[in-house]
């Protein structure tokens, strides 16, 4: 699970003590920018395009993680303070269905009606209720170790309102590495899903869910478009299965497979020194991961879930 600390920059210390906390109870953490709390000498609420940077490389933070952590210490005289950077940085964190982590109680102030309603989970100063927490959520287990996948079926199901804590299982596929067609990925996805489904027989699973990516040729004027095909199911109860079509690929890397590497994502590893298996960023200038592709298509899947 990763968690993205906020709160006040004068806090900075604080948030850099609970990010080291929190990554030794197993959590993958990001925090502010802490060059954001050395500037307000030069005025940075003059300088909106300053504090706009800063906003958005925090809400990209956001936008990898599973959860927020607040760390509203006292400031200015109101115990326990939520300032308006924060405020947004909640309801940024609200409207895509994450968990709202507050360390200490609301604070007496005009929009705390606002906070409230956006039903944050309160720690009451204790970081070791996250984990309390988390042992209440139902287990998801994934056909997978892949952090892009992990990535994408937490945000996507949280978005559908279905919070869970994830476990990997690597399983095969039964398919190439590199599936090159819709039917290729469908066969993989479901072959995944029953090995899943057989490693996980008599465990505490909740949910179930596979992710098998490819690409596949659409029309002969075109090159090869990325495609997924997701299997979620709730154990003893539905299965939902769902194909998705995304961007077209630069023919510049799908000539390369599987002749020079068994897939794009290995490919953009060693020539672009990707740390994930995620080629999306390297030709849609920075704007799309693979991760974000992937979650869309969950979340379609699991809005239709009962």
């Amino acid at each position: 699970m990763k968690i993205t600390i906020c709160g006040s920059m004068i806090h900075e210390p604080h948030m850099a003590e609970a990010a080291e906390e929190l990554r030794s109870r197993g959590y993958e953490v990001d925090k502010p920018n802490v060059v954001e709390g050395h500037v307000y000498a030069d005025n940075l609420d003059a300088n909106a395009g300053l504090k706009r940077g800063f906003i958005d490389e925090h809400f990209a933070k956001i936008d990898t993680s599973d959860a927020i952590l607040v760390i509203n210490d006292d400031k200015n005289g109101i115990a326990n303070y939520i300032g308006g950077n924060t405020l947004i940085e909640i309801a940024y964190a609200y409207a895509q269905g994450l968990e709202v982590f507050v360390l200490n109680p609301i604070p007496e102030v005009n929009y705390g009606d606002e906070i409230r309603g956006m039903h944050p989970i309160v720690l009451n100063g204790r970081l070791e209720a996250i984990d309390e927490y988390m042992q209440t959520l139902p287990v998801l287990a994934v056909s997978s170790e892949s952090p892009v996948k992990h990535t994408a079926l937490s945000r996507g199901l949280r978005r559908a309102g279905i919070r869970t804590r994830l476990t990997g299982i690597k399983v095969a596929s039964g398919v190439n590495e590199q599936p090159i067609s819709i039917e290729e990925s469908y066969d993989g996805a479901i072959n995944r899903h029953a090995h899943l489904k057989a490693a996980t027989m008599g465990e505490e699973v909740t949910y179930l869910a596979t992710i098998e990516s490819g690409y596949h040729t659409v029309h002969k004027d075109h090159n090869a478009f990325g495609c997924s095909a997701i299997v979620i199911e709730k154990v003893n109860g539905e299965q939902k299965i769902g194909v998705d079509l995304d961007i077209e690929f630069p023919r510049s890397m799908t000539d390369k497979i599987p002749q020079e590497y068994p897939d794009i994502g290995v490919l953009v590893q060693q020539e672009y020194g990707s740390k994930l298996k995620d080629p999306y960023p390297y030709f849609t200038g920075g704007k799309l991961t693979r991760a974000r592709v992937l979650e869309n298509a969950v979340y379609n899947l699991a809005i239709q879930l009962s």
